[in-house]
């Protein structure tokens, strides 16, 4: 049995600390110190460019947030950041090698795939790719799954097959081998909201995910044995309030959420 959360709210919101006093944030601190060596660490899927770097974007505020408090058990953001582009650069060297061992088969318009295969920035990551980065001073959040997406997720005819979907799956089999039982999946594939995210986009878009998700929540009873977990979908701060009831409407339909027991006395 999972728990299921639907939450509004800014993805950095998981990460900043709240400054209404100086002992809550040491409170808060503190707290995710002490389970930052359990069994129940806290995780939190960014959705960020092909760039693996902390210059632009949410992937700068991410990195501002970071370095507010002082980690003092894991390497800056940037530390970590350049170990994986060192990962990314082998990692692509050994693929590269192999296909230059396996005979490829010419096809229409096989030589401009192979240009721009060749021409592709090898430091970068695709589509449904992601890297980790851990922490130990963020307010709600020990790890941080920073998911790859292009354009095609602002799209409304994106499949289960999707690279982003699929990089949830890798996301979630990562969290059943590494004690991560509390993840937060923004549920649109997007951050921020725009004109073309219309209602029938956005009812649309969540229920692929949350069916999507479901999926994998079954896949993990294989995975790990089945030990209770928190999926906490996330939806943009800007999301209107009819929107936000619809989806929560949605929930209950497409997983099978547990009936409560009402006890009365007799008396």
């Amino acid at each position: 049995m999972h728990n299921l959360r639907l939450v509004r709210s800014d993805v950095l919101g998981f990460c900043k600390h709240h400054r209404h006093s100086s002992s809550g944030v040491k409170l808060r601190r503190l707290q995710t110190a002490l389970s930052l060596y359990s069994t129940s660490l806290c995780g939190l899927v960014l959705l960020v460019d092909n760039r693996v770097n902390s210059y632009s974007g949410i992937k700068r505020d991410f990195a501002t947030v970071s370095q507010e408090c002082t980690d003092f058990h894991f390497p800056r953001v940037d530390e970590q950041l350049e170990i994986v582009q060192q990962v990314v650069l082998y990692a692509r060297a050994q693929r590269s090698s192999k296909q230059k061992e396996q005979p490829v088969m010419p096809r229409n318009g096989g030589s401009e795939d192979k240009n721009k295969i060749t021409d592709r920035n090898s430091s970068n990551i695709l589509p449904g790719e992601f890297y980790i980065t851990r922490h130990s001073n963020l307010s709600e959040v020990h790890i941080v799954f920073h998911l790859c997406v292009d354009d095609n997720v602002r799209s409304g005819n994106i499949t289960a097959r999707d690279p982003a979907i699929m990089g949830l799956r890798n996301i979630l089999k990562v969290c059943c081998t590494h004690d991560i039982t509390t993840i937060t999946i923004p549920l649109l594939l997007v951050h921020d909201m725009s004109e073309e995210m219309t209602i029938p986009w956005c009812l649309k878009r969540a229920e692929l995910v949350f069916k999507c998700v479901k999926g994998f929540m079954m896949e993990m009873a294989s995975w790990d044995g089945g030990i209770s977990r928190t999926v906490q979908f996330l939806v943009p701060q800007s999301i209107s309030e009819e929107m936000f009831y619809q989806l929560s409407n949605m929930l209950p339909q497409i997983f099978r959420v547990s009936s409560t027991l009402t006890l009365t006395s007799k008396r």
